[in-house]
């Protein structure tokens, strides 16, 4: 691997982690406040967002409050990892599959990666055409050159148009960002940082918990069916010792006569 490379990769991670996720979180922070609401987790409370949020993560749920509202979408973009870590279900009302059986965790903004910051942001913010825009496109830049991107490395050729469109879009939703994204490409790689960067925060961590969360689930089932199968193996078997004992009783039953005659 070219060491240009690799630092043209930790350089744009950079950009993501330093400037564009606090950015996200700020500018929500600036939704919330101007609404007179005094944290985050009152805002994820409020009827609006939390039914707008709840629709992203169930399907085919109809909610017994604001029901002209309910949605179903075709594609769920909120995981179960990230609804279970905004919300948490009111013991007392299982089976009643609505928005209102669940209420807000104590969430900090830093707690929020890009991904969820910046689906929460086009959801259940206002934004303008131009920063919905480049909201949309910095989370699909994230995916598409940093949590998919499994060689740590990005050429010349891609980096030379990803940096302008970068410059751009970020300028689009904070123009005071320019000095920083000047101080970030001047930057030697620091493998150290790179790694961390790399590892903990842009690999798509989410989505690959959620994926074991999910095969977990099914090893579980699978180990109840073959536990289920060996029951019935069993009861079968058992089945077979009861027809055997019977068919011995039969036996004797005929000697006996037999015998009397």
């Amino acid at each position: 691997m070219d060491i240009e490379d690799r630092r043209r990769y930790f350089i744009v991670g950079s950009v993501f982690l330093e400037v564009v996720q606090p950015l996200f979180r700020t500018r929500l922070e600036n939704d919330y406040t101007s609404k007179g609401l005094g944290s985050f987790q009152d805002f994820l409370n409020t009827q609006q967002v939390i039914h707008i949020l709840f629709h992203l993560r169930h399907r085919n749920a109809k909610c017994c409050k604001d029901i002209s509202n309910c949605v179903n979408n075709s594609k769920l973009p909120l995981m179960y990892i990230q609804w279970n870590q905004l919300y948490t279900e009111n013991p007392g009302q299982r089976g009643h599959n609505c928005h209102c059986k669940f209420k807000a965790n104590p969430v900090q903004l830093k707690e929020l990666d890009i991904t969820m910051a910046g689906l929460i942001l086009l959801n259940c913010c206002y934004l303008g055409s131009t920063e919905k825009n480049a909201v949309l496109i910095l989370r699909r830049y994230k995916n598409e050159y940093l949590s998919h991107n499994t060689q740590g490395a990005i050429i010349e050729t891609e980096y030379k148009s990803l940096w302008t469109d970068l410059i751009s879009f970020v300028q689009q939703l904070d123009p005071n960002k320019q000095d920083d994204l000047m101080r970030i490409e001047n930057r030697l790689l620091d493998e150290g940082l790179c790694r961390k960067y790399s590892i903990i925060d842009l690999l798509n961590i989410h989505k690959k918990l959620n994926e074991m969360d999910i095969t977990i689930q099914e090893i579980g089932s699978s180990v109840h069916g073959i536990d289920s199968s060996i029951q019935g193996i069993g009861a079968t078997v058992h089945g077979i010792d009861i027809h055997i004992v019977i068919i011995e009783d039969i036996c004797l039953f005929y000697m006996l006569i037999l015998n009397t005659f």
